[in-house]
């Protein structure tokens, strides 16, 4: 658009964007991809802007559940290049969990006090719906009221093509065998033409926007999430900021949204693409700041993942936006594979980083009631 003197509009100003944004005014893609641009002074605005709206909507508390992560297959038909965990039926090093391994790690997490299991893995090929059942069946018998948070839209999506079946009736069948919520990864970037590059296998956006909300008009809250770091730019980070929360101004199904820096060793990026570093803590503080600003009003709940970011660098991203640590874990073997060297954290560990902050340490649930 020209102005009436024939020149291009000037681009918004920075304080400006800032500014709207801490009067409630939702920000454009292109607001957004101006926040994430920022360096120098215009970053230290933005994070102390980030923080204002932190406490203006979450206040002092910060968060973290009490969980277990329970990868049981790293064998997958995907050929995602962001991937390190990733193995062939063949591979020496691949595996399946038994359900009776499963079933000593879900009893283990319950003496710890767990009140979530994460329940993620690859797309092995021979799995059919009965196996993500069995899964289920096999948690609840250990526990019939543990929350279990678990396959992803991917996942769900490889279920419901084994069996020809539509992605409602597989949500719904899960749903009813004990599924209480979905993880909203598999997102990556929600831009196919970022897709076609790192995951061009994987689902495309059109199939995990139709996953993630078939998920929450069905009544399971989903997680969101962005990997960010791979070759994506700010735009692609805005516009993916801009379609989570379309979703959640018309579902209100996202419990949290979770910011995930790219792990690049002995993945194929860091071999093929020369993706060599992960993100750096200054364009990590980006990313959670403008997803803070922009989120306003619409996803409350700003995660910052310590096993990606160390536990240092997830203290740091608490000054920026975020509102909350994620989970103890006890075993995370996804981000190890792609170089991560932590598995686990005690709450008190966790809540030691918060009090450092002066902060408030607060226990919750995996849809956010504090405990």
């Amino acid at each position: 658009m020209l102005t009436k003197k024939g020149t291009a509009p000037a681009e918004p100003d920075f304080e400006e964007i800032l500014q709207r944004a801490l009067a409630g005014e939702e920000l454009s893609a292109a607001d957004g991809e101006l926040l994430l641009r920022a360096e120098g002074e215009e970053l230290r605005a933005l994070v102390r802007a980030a923080d204002e709206m932190r406490q203006c909507r979450v206040g002092d508390i910060v968060t973290y559940v009490k969980n277990r992560n329970l990868n049981f297959t790293n064998i997958c038909i995907g050929t995602c290049k962001f991937c390190a965990f990733r193995r062939s039926p063949s591979d020496s090093d691949s595996y399946v969990l038994t359900h009776e391994e499963i079933a000593a790690k879900v009893e283990e997490a319950v003496r710890f006090g767990a009140t979530e299991i994460c329940v993620q893995g690859g797309l092995h090929p021979n799995f059919c719906l009965e196996d993500y059942l069995r899964i289920i069946q096999t948690i609840r018998k250990i526990s019939p009221d543990i929350h279990i948070h678990a396959f992803s839209p991917a996942e769900l999506d490889h279920i419901a093509r084994r069996e020809s079946m539509a992605i409602e009736e597989v949500v719904k069948i899960l749903r009813d065998a004990g599924l209480n919520s979905v993880p909203g990864t598999a997102a990556e970037i929600l831009v196919d033409c970022v897709r076609s590059i790192i995951c061009p296998r994987k689902i495309t956006v059109e199939r995990w926007v139709e996953i993630v909300t078939t998920c929450h008009r069905l009544g399971l809250f989903t997680t969101a999430t962005m990997l960010y770091g791979t070759v994506e730019t700010p735009r692609d980070r805005a516009e993916h900021l801009v379609l989570l929360r379309d979703i959640q101004r018309a579902t209100g199904g996202f419990t949290e949204f979770v910011l995930l820096p790219f792990m690049p060793y002995n993945t194929p990026l860091w071999n093929q693409h020369s993706v060599r570093s992960p993100p750096s803590l200054e364009d990590s503080l980006k990313v959670h700041a403008v997803a803070r600003l922009m989120f306003a009003r619409y996803i409350d709940n700003i995660q910052a993942s310590w096993v990606k970011l160390g536990p240092r660098g997830a203290q740091l991203m608490l000054t920026a936006g975020a509102n909350d640590l994620g989970g103890t874990l006890l075993e995370e073997n996804i981000t190890r594979a792609a170089g991560g060297d932590r598995q686990a954290m005690t709450p008190e560990q966790l809540e030691l980083l918060i009090l450092e902050l002066g902060r408030v340490p607060r226990q919750r649930t995996t849809t956010y009631e504090l405990i």
